[in-house]
C-alpha cells in the first residue's frame, strides 16, 4: 500500500513539474540582418600554394573587376526573356571594402593557406544574399572559385545558419558559370561529367594574371613570376583550419 502511495506521489509531482514546464513561454531571439564581411585564411595541409604573394591593391582590384557571373538559364527562359547578361563578381560597392581584405590576406597566406570571403548584403529583417567562396595562386595563375552569388538566406527563430561559418559551401543549389572579360589570359578548364551535369564542385575561373597585369599597359604593375614573389613560403608558419586571418 505504501509503494502505491510513493507510486501516486511521483505521478502527481512529475505531473505538476510538466505542467511548470508547459506554462514556460519559449522565447529565441533573431538578430537582426546586416550587412557583413569576412575574409580570412583556411588552411589544408594536403596542397601547397605559391603564398604569399604581394597584390598591390590597384592590382588585385583591377583583376577582380573583370570576373563576372552568368547564370545558367534554360531554354524556356532564354525564349522569352533572352539570354542572361552577366554580372560582376563584386558590385562597385563591395570591390573598394573587400579588396584591401584580399591583399593582406595573400600577404599573409603561407603555402597551404588559401583566402576565403563572405560577404553579406541585407534584403530584408529576415533575409540576406550570400556571396562566398576562396582564392589561391599557383605558378602565376589566380584560381577564383564562388560557391554562393547572391545566394538568398533567410533566417528562421531557433535555426542555426552555416552560410558565415562555411562560406566555401552551396546554401542552395545554383547554376551559373564565371567568366572573365579578357578570355585571351583565361586558363580554359573542361569540367568532367560529374561537375558539368550534376554540380559537384562550385564553379571556378583559371586566370594568368601575371600576363593579364604585364597586357594594361605601364601604368600596371609588373609583377615577377611568383617563383620570385615574397619570403620562402616554406619559412612561413602554419594555420589551422580555423586559423585567424585579415578582416
Amino acid at each position: 500500500m505504501r509503494s502505491l502511495r510513493l507510486v501516486i506521489a511521483g505521478l502527481i509531482a512529475g505531473a505538476f513539474v510538466l505542467g511548470i514546464v508547459a506554462c514556460t513561454p519559449y522565447i529565441t531571439t533573431v538578430h537582426p540582418v546586416e550587412d557583413e564581411m569576412i575574409v580570412k585564411l583556411v588552411a589544408d595541409q594536403a596542397v601547397n600554394y605559391d603564398h604569399p604573394v604581394r597584390f598591390t591593391t590597384q592590382d588585385l582590384t583591377r583583376i577582380l573587376q573583370h570576373v563576372q557571373v552568368e547564370y545558367k538559364a534554360g531554354w524556356l527562359q532564354n525564349l522569352l526573356a533572352g539570354p542572361a547578361q552577366p554580372l560582376p563578381l563584386f558590385d562597385p560597392q563591395w570591390l573598394p571594402r573587400v579588396v584591401p581584405a584580399l591583399v593582406r590576406g595573400f600577404e599573409q597566406a603561407n603555402r597551404h593557406d588559401r583566402i576565403v570571403f563572405y560577404l553579406a548584403e541585407r534584403r530584408s529583417d529576415v533575409r540576406r544574399e550570400v556571396t562566398g567562396g576562396s582564392l589561391f595562386v599557383v605558378g602565376r595563375l589566380i584560381h577564383i572559385v564562388v560557391s554562393n552569388f547572391r545566394n538568398g538566406v533567410d533566417v528562421v527563430p531557433g535555426v542555426l545558419t552555416y552560410d558565415q561559418a562555411n562560406p566555401e559551401i552551396a546554401v542552395s543549389p545554383q547554376r551559373f558559370t564565371l567568366m572573365f572579360d579578357r578570355p585571351e589570359v583565361v586558363v580554359h578548364h573542361q569540367p568532367g561529367v560529374v561537375e558539368g551535369v550534376f554540380g559537384a564542385v562550385p564553379p571556378s575561373l583559371v586566370v594568368d594574371y601575371w600576363l593579364f597585369l604585364n597586357s594594361i599597359g605601364p601604368q600596371a604593375s609588373h609583377l615577377p613570376p611568383i617563383s620570385s614573389v615574397g619570403p620562402d613560403p616554406a619559412n612561413q608558419t602554419p594555420r589551422g583550419p580555423g586559423g585567424s586571418g585579415p578582416q
